[in-house]
């Protein structure tokens, strides 16, 4: 591992000098405190093992592992978080990628200096260095005061040889380092970000030409800033300059491009120079928000801070949101314009139209109602060469030459959640939801038959729970219908699922059941499969948990498919332990004289003290119980206050604290009891996060396994466009289509791959907004115990959702 000895040294003298610092200004009463000062250990581990079983052929490991944990050291205001990720999965690649895909990193941390060494990923801005993992060294400044830095250092690739698979992906070593400085105030901030990259030519032998891998050199200049008027509106603003030399082997040039970069960049015959640029304004009018947002990037600029980027678009969205009627009724919406061929430099152009609108009705404390609606339109037209134009004898076909494409898709949801009866004895729910996705290819105005496709879904599920018994019953029912191209299916089942819980709620298992067959033309499906899961938690720290999936698959004319699927995981999570202090003696206190006085008797039924976890709490019951309510009002329940049912079970808790006042048995249970349940719903963030970062793992996966079809579709119809003397227009609109799905579904490959589960707990980027929408969702399933199983199958489909539009909006067609 290479690892910036200069950044290590540099922390450890921080470390050492401020510390020395903090000795010599306190006095000695403090200073014996410090020396009694205890060591604290925390953090957690988790071991995640799959293992997987099929009569057919499969591209699936049969035993696959994953380990990961954090482990933070800490003494006073020091700190080192330490955290690993190990499997076997780049093991079994069977070819050689410039990616590790076992990473070990430590941060330490001490006030306001922070490093990070090892396997690091960190971000400076969208177009310089954007969360490219590396092996080196990081530091973080960040003072009391105006002023912050952010420095790094290390190998973004190492050096992979040739090994003639042609899977395997030989690259350069590659080392790079940049600074980012800020400098904030109250109503405004700015930055300036300097980045640099450079492959290594002697690294690694020649690779052969075919295989388009040259060494190369980039530099990155950024700057950044933001400003609030008014406290209501805020204008933010970036540009990038980036200078990328393709074939360092190439000659010195004396040509200068554009841009910051430029002066500061060594020209060789192969640089280009590119440049990016992003506005946004951002404003608040009571409860309305709106933003609108512009963004322009070169083509062909490029980073090497990032794995993949687009360029060569120009992009204008406009958002908003508002609450009505007592905020009852919820409404958002975003609008966007996309085009591409900047510089007219293709011969085909591209622009894209989306618009969206999200709508949530809470018609009663019972009736919720939600729903959505997005258009998607992409126009493309393609600009004939000016000599085949000339010499076309052919005056009749000037409409299909102009390829006058148009791809239309518009989605829409509606979802409607019941609460029939909610209490101690049981509580039942149903939820209704349909959903339409339809898409078209229009040409020339025209849409013809076999290019519209519509999907229909249908749900139901309904779901009784006994409280009193830890007892769950889910059945559930769906429909879907679709038309694609001339060939209709259609496809129905039903599920399942009874979940209890045992031994105090420790031990939670589920048992389901679900079928589906689906039909269309030629072929019928049906698919059974059986469904087991237990999870249990034992001394509140360790968490077992283990789930095994049966699948039993028929088709018409197809062999018949078995798969089994065990899954196994632990989870140890530890805090507070320290290292022992050190026993003193004490002195012996000089007795004072005995005095004859009366004895007053305490009235022990009114005052009496207790503790749960960190809280302790002492004194008569009318005087604890607005202490013991108002840990609810801590920042780290703040989430889950939000939930109408939780909160609502919360106000019946807080009501049984008071009437039990006058018992001092059954108001300490009853505190606990509050103050139990407050604590359990909390653990809801942590199952969202280990639930999308799951999800989110199972996503990329799938997608890798669908990349081979995707790929080998989008080079068979170039191949025939290509090889063909008379090009047919709908043969052509057919590859424009085929390669923008070949170019989203890349794009969304590379960035479900930089997901890491920091990523997910820390709500990065996409992953923010879609906390937002999903969050109060999950944690309401989860209230409700709605089964693991769906609430994992809800998130997948929205995750789905989100990247592939995301992948639309920043991919543009070649």
């Amino acid at each position: 591992m290479s690892i910036n000895i200069g950044v290590i040294l540099i922390c450890l003298l921080s470390f050492q000098i401020g510390f020395s610092q903090d000795l010599e200004n306190i006095g000695s009463k403090t200073l014996d405190k410090i020396k009694n000062s205890p060591f604290k250990i925390n953090g957690g581990i988790s071991a995640n093992s799959i293992f997987y079983n099929s009569n057919g052929r499969s591209s699936r490991e049969p035993f696959t592992y994953f380990l990961q944990g954090n482990l933070n050291l800490s003494w006073l205001t020091f700190s080192m978080p330490v955290s690993y990720s190990f499997s076997n999965q780049g093991s079994n690649l069977g070819y050689q990628t410039p990616f590790k895909f076992n990473r070990v990193s430590i941060s330490p941390k001490y006030k306001w200096i922070q490093s990070h060494i090892g396997d690091v990923a960190m971000t400076f801005s969208p177009y310089t260095l954007s969360g490219h993992q590396f092996t080196g060294g990081g530091l973080e400044l960040t003072p009391k005061g105006n002023f912050n830095i952010s420095a790094m250092y290390g190998r973004l690739l190492k050096a992979t040889e040739d090994d003639g698979q042609p899977q395997s992906v030989p690259a350069f070593k590659r080392m790079g380092y940049g600074t980012k400085l800020g400098w904030k105030k109250e109503i405004y901030k700015i930055g300036l970000i300097g980045f640099y990259a450079k492959d290594q030519i002697n690294s690694i032998t020649a690779v052969p030409d075919d295989r388009n891998i040259k060494p190369k050199e980039n530099l990155v200049i950024a700057l950044d800033g933001e400003v609030t008027i008014a406290k209501n509106y805020t204008v933010k603003a970036e540009y990038a300059s980036t200078a990328i030399t393709q074939d360092t082997r190439a000659e010195n040039s004396d040509e200068k491009g554009t841009g910051l970069a430029s002066l500061l960049f060594n020209s060789k015959g192969s640089t280009e120079y590119f440049n990016a640029y992003k506005m946004a304004v951002d404003f608040q009018v009571d409860k309305m928000k709106l933003g609108l947002a512009y963004e322009r990037i070169d083509p062909g600029y490029e980073t090497l801070g990032a794995y993949f980027f687009n360029n060569d678009f120009e992009n204008i969205t406009l958002n908003g949101s508002r609450p009505l009627f007592k905020d009852k009724l919820n409404l958002s919406f975003n609008v966007g314009f996309q085009r591409d061929n900047l510089e007219n430099q293709k011969t085909q152009a591209t622009s894209r139209l989306v618009g969206a609108i999200n709508a949530t009705l809470k018609a009663t404390d019972k009736i919720t109602l939600t729903g959505s609606y997005s258009n998607f339109s992409t126009y493309t037209n393609q600009s004939l060469n000016q000599f085949d134009d000339i010499n076309d004898s052919d005056l009749t076909d000037e409409d299909l030459e102009a390829l006058d494409f148009k791809q239309l898709s518009q989605n829409a949801n509606v979802n409607i959640n019941w609460v029939l009866a909610e209490g101690e004895k049981n509580s039942q729910n149903i939820n209704l939801n349909y959903s339409l996705a339809s898409s078209a290819n229009e040409q020339a105005g025209i849409i013809r038959v076999g290019q519209a496709n519509n999907f229909h879904n249908a749900n139901a599920v309904y779901t009784i729970g006994f409280p009193k018994k830890s007892l769950n019953v889910s059945t559930s029912l769906n429909y879907t219908y679709s038309d694609v191209g001339r060939d209709d299916s259609d496809a129905y089942g039903g599920a399942l699922d009874i979940s209890k819980k045992f031994f105090e709620n420790k031990l939670n298992s589920t048992l389901g059941v679900a079928y589906n067959t689906n039909k269309n033309r030629d072929i019928k499906t049906d698919v059974l499969n059986f469904r087991a899961n237990a999870s249990m938690v034992v001394a509140e720290k360790h968490n077992f948990n283990l789930n095994a999936v049966q699948l039993f698959r028929t088709a018409t004319s197809q062999d018949a498919l078995n798969e089994l699927t065990v899954t196994f995981g632990y989870a140890y999570t530890f805090t507070g332990f320290k290292k022992k202090k050190s026993k003193q003696k004490k002195k012996p206190e000089s007795k004072p004289p005995i005095t004859k006085t009366k004895k007053v008797k305490k009235d022990k039924t009114k005052e009496f003290k207790f503790s749960y976890k960190k809280h302790s709490f002492t004194g008569n019951p009318k005087e604890i119980t607005p202490k013991v309510i108002k840990v609810r009002t801590l920042d780290k329940f703040k989430m889950i206050n939000g939930i109408t049912s939780i909160a609502k079970e919360l106000s019946l808790l807080e009501k049984q604290i008071v009437s039990s006042e006058t018992n001092k048995k059954k108001y300490k249970e009853a505190s606990i009891n509050y103050l139990k349940y407050l604590y359990d719903k909390n653990g809801f963030k942590k199952t969202y996060d280990n639930l999308v970062n799951s999800s989110i793992k199972k996503l990329y996966n799938e997608a890798k396994k669908m990349n081979v079809a995707i790929e080998k579709s989008y080079y068979e119809i170039q191949a025939k466009v290509n090889g063909s003397i008379d090009k047919d227009p709908i043969d052509i609109a057919n590859l424009k289509k085929k390669k923008n799905q070949y170019d989203a579904h890349l794009w969304m490959i590379s960035k479900l791959k930089q997901v890491t589960f920091i990523d997910v707990k820390e709500s990065n980027g996409l992953l923010g907004k879609f906390k937002d929408s999903h969050l109060n969702k999950v944690f309401e399933m989860l209230d409700n115990k709605t089964p693991i199983k769906k609430i994992e199958v809800y998130l997948e489909i929205a995750l789905i959702e989100l990247y592939h539009k995301d992948a639309l909006l920043n991919t543009s067609k070649k």
